[in-house]
This record gives structure tokens, C-alpha cells and sequence, in this order.
């Protein structure tokens, strides 16, 4: 029983030693002297898979779901693991790494819009493809060639997804 107090002791201990190393980072890379004034600077420039492994901000590692985040005021960029942007930057990566995780478990499956404003933001689909996905994805009944044109755009965006960077 003492073992697991201790561990769930020195587990909250190194969460909050990388919460503030993190906190540390982004504040040197922000305009704003004051964290919470400060995650407002920042939004999400691109997320993708990586086999590499990198390290965040925080000192994780490895980290494989990558978020690069930009400095709306002064342009900084910050690679930051998707559970860090979650869980501080209270940024939506993962709503963005779920769908692509759902979709590459079933080709068919219907991605979110936070998914499709961002891949359409990066020029990874066209305007009618970003339209076409908007008109259906929340429809439960496709056509033979709806499904067809969901599945092409669905493995286009996992080939950039998954792209090294």
C-alpha cells in the first residue's frame, strides 16, 4: 500500500515539475508576462503523428502526437506533445489526434470540424472538399459514391497526418 502512495506521490511530483517547465518555456517565447494572458497568444499551427520520437517542451519523453503552436503576437513556435496543449494550453489537438485515431481505425468513419478547419487551414483539402465533408458529416446514411469521396479524403489527410516533419 505504501508503494502505491509513493509512486502516485512522485507521479503528481514530476507532473508539477513539468507543468512549470513548460509554463517556464511558452512565457519566454510569449509577449505576455502573466500564464494565463499568455496561452491566449498562442493557437495551433499543425499537429501530426510522428515515428520519431521528440521531446515536448515539458522534458516528456517520447512524444509521438506533435502540436506545433504559433505566437499569434510575435510569431514564436513551440512543438508541444497533444497532452500538454490539452491539459495547459487548453487548445482542441485532441479532439483533432481522436478523430484521425477513429478514422484510422474504420477509413469510413466521419472526421470532426475541429479536425476539418485545421487539415483545410494547412491546405491539405480543397474548398469543395472541405464543403462536401461539412454538408456530411454528421449524415448516418451515404451514398456508394459519398462514402467513396469521404474515404479518399479521410486517407489524404492521414497521409499528411502522418507525414515526419
Amino acid at each position: 500500500m505504501l508503494f502505491w502512495i509513493l509512486l502516485l506521490f512522485f507521479e503528481h511530483i514530476n507532473l508539477i515539475r513539468m507543468a512549470s517547465r513548460l509554463i517556464h518555456e511558452i512565457m519566454q517565447l510569449s509577449e505576455a508576462t502573466d500564464w494565463e494572458l499568455a496561452k491566449t497568444e498562442w493557437v495551433i499551427k499543425l499537429v501530426y503523428f510522428s515515428k520519431a520520437s521528440s521531446t515536448c517542451l515539458c522534458g516528456h519523453y517520447p512524444i509521438h502526437e506533435l502540436c506545433i503552436l504559433s505566437n499569434k503576437k510575435n510569431q514564436n513556435e513551440a512543438t508541444v506533445g497533444s497532452c500538454c496543449v490539452k491539459k495547459f494550453m487548453e487548445l482542441p489537438s485532441n479532439k483533432i489526434f481522436g478523430a484521425v485515431k477513429r478514422v484510422k481505425k474504420e477509413a469510413g468513419k466521419s472526421l470532426n470540424e475541429e479536425t476539418l478547419t485545421h487539415v483545410y487551414k494547412q491546405q491539405w483539402i480543397s474548398q469543395w472538399e472541405y464543403d462536401f465533408y461539412i454538408d456530411t458529416c454528421r449524415k448516418r446514411k451515404l451514398t456508394a459514391k459519398q462514402k467513396e469521396v469521404r474515404k479518399r479524403i479521410n486517407e489524404k489527410i492521414l497521409v499528411m497526418m502522418n507525414k515526419n516533419k
